[in-house]
C-alpha cells in the first residue's frame, strides 16, 4: 500500500498523456479515457480510506525520495486524517465533473487534458509533506484554472481567469517568502524544507530585521502564511475574485473552484500556519473570527442581492467558508472537528448547487432569477422539472443547513467551539444562519414557484446522466447530515494533535 499516494497522485497525469495522445476527431474516445482515469482514481481514493488507520495522528503511507539533495528537497508525500477527506472529496468532484463536462464540444481534448492536470496538481497540494514541492503544486495548479476558465467561460472569461490568476499569486508570492525564512531559520539543515520538522512551536524566540526593525519571526511570517491562504479561501476582503471566477467557469470548474479548491486555503492553515506558528496563530485568533464573522455576514447579504442565480451561490461559498474560519478560530476540538467537516460538506452541497445550475443553463442559456430588463428569467420549474426540483431542494436544504443534512452538523460543532471563547460574535454569525436561509429560499421561491414563465415549456427535466452524477452527492449530503462518524472518525486523531499544541500557548 506504499505506493497508492504515487498512483493517485500520477495517475491523472497518465491519463492527460493519454488524452493528449488521442486523436482530437475521437472526441468520445477523450471522454472515455478521461472517465476511465477519473474513475480508477476514485477507487483508489476509496482504498486509501478502506486501509486508513484512524488510532494515529501519525502520517500514513508515506513516500520519501530524495529529490535535490544539495538543497535537501525530497519528494516527500503522506496523508493524515485532515489530508485523507481532501483526498475523497477531490477524487469524488473530479469523477462527476467529468460526466457533467459530456456536453463540451469546444477544444475537447484539451479541455480534458487540463482537467485532469488540474486533479493531479490539487492532489500534489494535499499530500506534499515538503515546502518546495507543496509550492511547486500551489503554483502550477494556477495554470490549468487559467486556461479553463479564460477558454471556456463566459463572456467576461479573460477579465475572470485574470483576476484569479493575479490575486492567487499575489499571496502566493507572501508564501513563498515564509518558506525561505524557515528555509533559513532552520540553519539550510536536512529538515528546512520538512513541512512536519518545523510544527512544534519552534520559532517562538526567534526574531527578524526588516527594513531596519526588529520583528518576532514567528508572528510576521504568520501573517505573510496567512495572507497567501486567506487569499485562496477566501477571507473578506480578499474575495473579490470570486464571484467573477465562479460567474465566468464552466459549470464543471465552478464546482471544483467551490469544492476544492477553496478548501486548499483552510486546509494550509491547518497543514502550516497554525502547526509552525502556534502561539502567533493563537494570539490571532480573534482577528482570524471577526474576519471570518465579516465573511459569514457579508457574504450572506451580497448573496441575497444577486438576481444571477450562479453568483448568487458564489458569495453563498464565501459565507459558508466564513464559518469554516470561525471554526479555525475557536481552537477547541468542536469547533476544529466543526470546520474539516464543514470543508468537505460545503464541497459536496456547494457541488450540488453549481451543477444544478448548470443543468439549466444548458437548456435555458441564462442564469437570471431575474432578467436585467425586469422581465421574469425563471419561473414555475416546479412544474415542469420534478426530478430535478427534487434533487435541487436536496441541495439547497443542505446548503441552508437544515437537520438531517449534512451542513447542519458541521455549522453546528462549530457554534460549540466557538461559543465559549467568542460569545458575541457567535450570536451575530447565527444571524448569517438566517440570511443563509433567505436568501435560499426568496431563491427557490422565485425560481420554482409563480407563474410559469413560456421558456419553461421547452425545458426537459434531468436525463439519466445528469441523474446519476447528481445521486452520489444526494446521498453524501443526507447519510452525512444523519450519520457523521465516518468522517468524524478519520480526521478526530490529527484534529485533535493540533488542538493539544495550540493549547499549549
Amino acid at each position: 500500500m506504499n505506493g497508492i499516494l504515487n498512483w493517485i497522485l500520477w495517475l491523472p497525469i497518465i491519463g492527460m498523456i493519454g488524452v493528449i495522445l488521442t486523436p482530437k476527431t475521437k472526441e468520445s474516445l477523450i471522454r472515455f479515457v478521461t472517465l476511465l482515469t477519473t474513475s480508477i482514481t476514485l477507487v483508489l481514493s476509496i482504498v486509501l480510506y478502506l486501509n486508513f488507520d484512524t488510532s494515529t495522528a501519525d502520517m500514513q503511507f508515506v513516500v520519501k525520495i530524495p529529490w535535490i539533495e544539495q538543497f535537501h528537497i525530497n519528494y516527500f508525500l503522506g496523508i493524515d486524517g485532515i489530508t485523507m477527506l481532501m483526498t475523497f472529496l477531490n477524487a469524488l468532484l473530479f469523477f462527476i465533473c467529468t460526466l457533467s463536462s459530456w456536453t463540451i464540444h469546444k477544444n475537447v481534448k484539451a479541455y480534458f487534458a487540463l482537467l485532469l492536470m488540474l486533479q493531479s496538481t490539487v492532489f500534489g497540494v494535499f499530500f506534499s509533506l515538503d515546502f518546495f514541492l507543496f509550492y511547486v503544486y500551489w503554483e502550477v495548479m494556477l495554470l490549468p484554472m487559467f486556461f479553463l476558465i479564460g477558454i471556456w467561460g463566459g463572456e467576461n472569461r479573460e477579465y475572470a481567469a485574470i483576476k484569479f490568476f493575479l490575486y492567487t499569486f499575489f499571496g502566493s508570492i507572501f508564501m513563498l517568502v515564509g518558506i525561505i525564512a524557515l528555509y533559513y531559520a532552520t540553519g539550510k539543515g536536512v529538515d528546512s524544507f520538512n513541512i512536519l520538522a518545523h510544527q512544534g512551536g519552534k520559532f517562538t524566540e526567534l526574531t527578524v530585521n526588516v527594513f531596519g526593525k526588529t520583528f518576532s519571526f514567528e508572528h510576521l511570517f504568520f501573517w505573510f502564511m496567512f495572507l497567501g491562504f486567506a487569499i485562496k479561501v477566501p477571507v473578506f476582503p480578499f474575495h473579490t475574485w470570486l464571484p467573477h471566477a465562479h460567474v465566468q467557469a464552466p459549470t464543471a470548474v465552478s464546482v471544483i473552484l467551490a469544492g476544492v479548491l477553496l478548501k486548499m486555503g483552510t486546509y494550509g492553515f491547518l497543514r502550516i500556519a497554525f502547526p509552525i506558528f502556534p502561539m502567533a496563530a493563537v494570539q490571532s485568533s480573534t482577528i482570524i473570527a471577526v474576519l471570518g464573522l465579516i465573511s459569514v455576514i457579508y457574504g450572506a447579504f451580497c448573496a441575497m442581492a444577486q438576481d444571477d442565480v450562479k453568483k448568487l451561490v458564489a458569495y453563498s461559498s464565501v459565507s459558508h467558508m466564513g464559518f469554516v474560519m470561525l471554526g479555525l478560530a475557536a481552537m477547541t476540538t468542536q469547533g476544529m472537528n466543526g470546520a474539516v467537516l464543514q470543508m468537505f460538506n460545503h464541497g459536496t452541497s456547494t457541488a450540488m448547487m453549481f451543477l444544478l445550475i448548470g443543468i439549466l443553463y444548458e437548456r435555458s442559456h441564462h442564469r437570471w432569477i431575474v432578467k436585467p430588463d425586469g422581465s421574469k428569467g425563471y419561473g414555475g420549474l416546479s412544474t415542469k422539472l420534478p426530478k430535478y426540483t427534487t434533487v435541487f431542494i436536496i441541495g439547497m436544504f443542505a446548503s441552508l443547513g437544515l437537520p438531517g443534512l449534512s451542513g447542519f452538523i458541521s455549522e453546528a460543532l462549530i457554534f460549540l467551539g466557538i461559543y465559549q471563547r467568542f460569545t458575541t460574535i457567535t450570536v451575530i454569525a447565527v444571524v448569517g444562519l438566517l440570511i443563509g436561509a433567505a436568501y435560499l429560499l426568496w431563491m427557490f421561491k422565485r425560481m420554482f414557484f409563480g407563474e410559469v414563465n413560456p421558456e419553461t415549456e421547452e425545458y426537459d427535466d434531468m436525463n439519466a446522466r445528469e441523474v446519476f452524477y447528481m445521486l452520489p452527492l444526494c446521498i453524501a449530503v443526507i447519510v452525512f447530515g444523519i450519520y457523521p462518524s465516518p468522517l468524524l472518525n478519520v480526521m478526530k486523531a490529527s484534529v485533535g494533535q493540533l488542538v493539544d499544541l495550540l493549547a499549549k500557548f
